[in-house]
């Protein structure tokens, strides 16, 4: 299901609502399974490396989803082509889809890219600062886009 919108005389086809919703989906159910290690000691994260790499991969799927949406927005909308994660992020900003925290959401962006390409992982204090401090960021963008395809 697609949905329309006439600007003008002109008729834009939207998002494809049905694949953004099994997106954001799946993301919820990303913040939930790192919502559950909020309270994760980080001496019980170096200790288990199986925790560690799921945490680490739920994180990637999390933020992979978000730029997911995002440029599917921006494709549907016809508001540019973001060749850069963090430009993603800009252009949803400036058309006010992504609100407040931008700069933080940017970072995140561009972390994206480090859980791709760095196959060494991550250092356990950033990851579990992720999980302590950034859980709120990725639970704010699902509120938005939910929000946006409403």
């Amino acid at each position: 299901m697609t949905s329309v919108k006439k600007i003008g005389e002109e008729v834009l086809t939207l998002v494809d609502v049905e694949v953004v919703r099994k997106k954001l989906i799946h993301l919820e159910g990303f913040i939930s399974d790192l919502d559950k290690y909020k309270d994760l000691k980080l001496e019980n994260l170096i200790s288990d490396k199986k925790l560690s790499r799921f945490l680490e991969r739920t994180i990637q799927l999390s933020l992979e989803a978000i730029l997911d949406i995002g440029r599917h927005i921006i494709s549907d909308e016809r508001l540019g082509n973001p060749e850069l994660n963090s430009e993603v992020i800009e252009i949803l900003a400036i058309n006010n889809i992504i609100k407040d925290n931008v700069d933080d959401y940017i970072k995140m962006a561009k972390y994206q890219d480090s859980l791709i390409y760095d196959y060494m992982g991550l250092d356990s204090e950033i990851l579990l600062t992720i999980i302590k401090t950034n859980i709120s960021d990725l639970k704010a963008i699902f509120k938005w886009y939910k929000d946006y395809i409403s």
